[in-house]
């Protein structure tokens, strides 16, 4: 990361991040840069440390002006220690670390900023995540990106993408496939966006971006670097199929796809990853993909899952538990499967196993609006109103928590 100014530049991650903690157009104004000397005059301790500050801080900026970053983080580290609470002093020493790649001294840096920073933590905690990934603490880095995310990343795009295609990697890596669809899809949209002239063919030309479409698509457990010779081939036409449906040409789409299911219809995942596509376009023919799929993979309990859902549609209760309970066995921690076989129970009149199924659910996932709202429903025809009314309550508040984080 390239510190320029008041704008930080990340080389290797090809981001800008503006200078969230003092007015980027604000002159800095350079103290003599020589060594403190006390005066001959007595004066408190309080007040030799503030000035002591004060003269580090003016020679920390001016080192950093000057571009001499050995001296800078020395003179922002000595500067921090004395005033703990100093943003703006954080975030540099925190991006010259991470420049210098000393990314536990950066991580420890970013943790003491987001702390101390009231107004706009939200760009501390993306470079929090990003110092994280590259120390290679995934749980620990995913939870920080999610978190800048949430409270706002900035408003440079390339920041912007850089945060949403680390946050997207993570989690396919970490076994959430659909929500790294969705951050994928927003980076390649600005992409798209940034380049009106030739969307597709901009977003097509980011090779990382389609390595990572491909794999969260394929639900593989990879992260982009981690691909063998062998695996690329598959990952990025899958990984241009993908995109072309996050930029909604479903046309061109669709004949990826058949491309991509004629070449590797034996490779988990394509299958799979053809049927949800089907799944808008013509959701009958996605019951023969998400069939393909068991055989291809017959211990995955997704295409089960989706199958189950499926015929809970169109109403072919039996067919749809049956998926459904195999589903519940292969993956007895995945919430949805429970939802699915608790409506299915449902629909066939067994509201005890239904109730059953879906209270797993929610204690497995207490987060999600979908499982409360399935619960609720299942205890209204249980007779148990009150506590369909608690429920549904927590549906509704689940949901608008959702909604908000959507937009």
């Amino acid at each position: 990361m390239k510190v320029a100014g008041h704008k930080i530049i990340l080389g290797p991650l090809l981001a800008v991040v503006s200078c969230a903690i003092s007015p980027c157009e604000a002159a800095v104004q350079v103290r003599d840069t020589r060594p403190f000397e006390a005066t001959g005059k007595k004066q408190s301790a309080r007040n030799s440390d503030r000035e002591s500050f004060e003269e580090l801080k003016a020679r920390a900026e001016a080192a950093l002006e000057g571009d001499r970053i050995p001296e800078a983080i020395r003179l922002y580290a000595r500067a921090t220690k004395l005033q703990p609470d100093w943003s703006e002093g954080w975030w540099h020493l925190a991006t010259l670390l991470f420049d210098a790649q000393r990314f536990a001294e950066a991580r420890d840096a970013f943790a003491h900023f987001v702390s101390v920073e009231k107004k706009q933590p939200g760009p501390g905690f993306a470079m929090l995540g990003l110092s994280e990934f590259q120390l290679a603490h995934y749980a620990k880095a995913l939870e920080s990106l999610e978190t800048s995310l949430r409270l706002g990343v900035g408003t440079d795009p390339a920041f912007v993408r850089e945060v949403l295609f680390h946050d997207g990697i993570l989690n396919a890596h970490m076994g959430n496939p659909e929500l790294a669809l969705k951050r994928l899809t927003l980076s390649a949209n600005q992409i798209a966006a940034a380049n009106g002239e030739a969307p597709e063919d901009a977003v097509f030309a980011d090779i990382k971006l389609l390595d990572a479409f491909g794999i969260a698509a394929l639900r593989m457990p990879n992260l982009p670097s981690d691909l063998t010779e062998e695996q690329i081939p598959l990952v990025r036409a899958a990984g241009r199929a993908q995109a072309l449906i996050a930029l909604q040409d479903r046309v061109s789409a669709e004949t990826e796809l058949k491309q991509l299911v004629a070449l590797y219809t034996s490779q988990p995942g394509v299958n799979y990853m053809y049927g949800v596509f089907l799944l808008k376009e013509h959701p009958s023919l996605s019951v023969d993909a998400f069939r393909r799929e068991i055989e291809v993979s017959p211990s995955d309990a997704a295409p089960r899952i989706q199958l189950a859902l499926e015929f809970l549609r169109t109403g072919d209760y039996p067919e749809g538990l049956t998926y459904a309970k195999e589903a519940v066995v292969l993956a007895p921690k995945n919430f949805v499967a429970h939802v699915a076989c608790g409506r299915l129970w449902q629909e066939t009149g067994k509201t005890d196993r239904a109730l059953q199924e879906l209270q797993a659910a929610v204690k497995l996932a207490p987060g999600s609006p979908d499982a409360h709202f399935a619960l609720s429903r299942a205890l209204w025809k249980a007779g148990r109103k009150s506590e369909a009314e608690r429920e549904r309550a927590e549906f509704e508040r689940l949901k608008a928590v959702v909604d908000a984080a959507d937009r």
